[in-house]
């Protein structure tokens, strides 16, 4: 497979990684960047979050839907993450789109690789976004959530959830993290 050499905007990247027939990328500053393999643990805890986050979803009776892999989030002209999972309120996105461009929550499961970006540049650039109002940095190894909501100027307010639930509010859902963990 050959990455694109030129730089792309965050149209041409969703066209041209929607012609793709294997493997996961994402877009930084106009360069496409192919994604690593996952491990298990990865696979397992980021499905599970999706679940649990369909189902609060579900309990709550609110209108919205949550994604796994596959879908992507643009966060500006040049650049575009492919979050773990995320979720999003209203009414349910054309079945062509694959950018996402209003997410309330967003969530990423460290890898070995990704823990600095995680928590450093992919930090700044979902909160960047006005409807995000929760990023959670998933550290398996440590079974921790690092649970990042917007604060009331705007600025992420860092909380360290080890054990008990996580409250994402809004949208008034909760997850639990023996779920997560499990």
């Amino acid at each position: 497979m050959n990455l694109p050499l030129k730089k792309l905007t965050a149209e041409e990247y969703a066209t041209w990684a929607e012609a793709q027939d294997q493997g996961r990328f994402e877009l930084i500053d106009g360069v496409v960047v192919q994604m690593n393999s996952e491990r298990a643990v990865h696979a397992r805890v980021k499905r599970r979050i999706a679940n649990l986050l369909e189902a609060a979803l579900i309990r709550q009776g609110l209108e919205g839907e949550v994604f796994g892999d596959g879908m992507a989030v643009r966060i500006g002209e040049r650049t575009v993450h492919e979050p773990d999972a995320m979720l999003r309120l209203g009414p349910r996105l054309p079945d062509n789109d694959i950018l996402v461009l209003d997410p309330v929550v967003v969530v990423e499961v460290v890898s070995p690789s990704t823990g600095p970006v995680d928590t450093s540049t992919k930090l700044v650039n979902y909160m960047s976004l006005p409807s995000v109002a929760h990023y959670l940095v998933v550290r398996t190894p440590e079974r921790l959530v690092l649970h990042y909501s917007r604060g009331p100027e705007g600025n992420p307010v860092l909380a360290t959830v080890r054990d008990g639930a996580i409250v994402l509010d809004p949208p008034g859902l909760s997850l639990s993290l023996a779920e997560i963990f499990a």
